[in-house]
This record gives structure tokens, C-alpha cells and sequence, in this order.
């Protein structure tokens, strides 16, 4: 049962990985240059009371800050996709060894 739950968030996550390249695709072809979607400007935009929390607990612990700042730099697409992706892969069940593979 968690298996099934684990690789169903993944799919929702690639999901939402596509989506987010697919607008930031179109946006780049309207606008005529490269726009992207960074992770901090899309939790800014959907959730500004988390991100608002997220950046003081952020300036609270400076180690923290030095871990957090290139991941809110990445693309939407890349991290939703690569989390995604992630779920899907950790939630396969391993293959039992055959007896020609011992």
C-alpha cells in the first residue's frame, strides 16, 4: 500500500514537472527570450506564508541558508520532475536474485 502511494505521488510530481515546463515554455516562445520559473518564485507566488517562514528560518540558521540557496535557484520543472522521478525509481520492488546471478 505505501508503494502504490509512493509511486503515485511521484506520477503527481512528473506530472507537475511537465506542467511547469510546458508554461515556462510557452512563456519563453511569447515573451521571446528564456524565461524560467525558479523555485522560489513559484513558492513565493503560491504559498507566500510558507515561503515567508521558510526564509526566516533560512536567515536563523546560516548553514541552512548555504544549502537552501542554489535549490531555490533550480527550475520548478527540473525539481518537481527530479523528485518525481526519484519516488517512482525508490518505489519498485527489487528483483529477487536468480539462481544464475549468484
Amino acid at each position: 500500500m505505501l508503494r502504490l502511494l509512493t509511486r503515485f505521488m511521484g506520477l503527481l510530481l512528473l506530472a507537475g514537472g511537465f506542467i511547469a515546463l510546458i508554461v515556462d515554455g510557452t512563456r519563453s516562445l511569447a515573451g521571446g527570450e528564456l524565461l524560467v520559473t525558479t523555485l522560489r518564485r513559484g513558492l513565493s507566488e503560491a504559498a507566500p506564508a510558507l515561503y515567508q517562514s521558510l526564509v526566516a528560518e533560512m536567515a536563523a540558521k546560516s548553514a541552512l541558508d548555504l544549502a537552501m540557496t542554489p535549490l531555490m535557484t533550480l527550475p520548478i520543472s527540473l525539481t518537481l520532475g527530479a523528485l518525481g522521478a526519484l519516488l517512482i525509481v525508490f518505489s519498485h520492488k527489487r528483483e529477487a536474485d536468480r539462481y544464475w546471478r549468484r
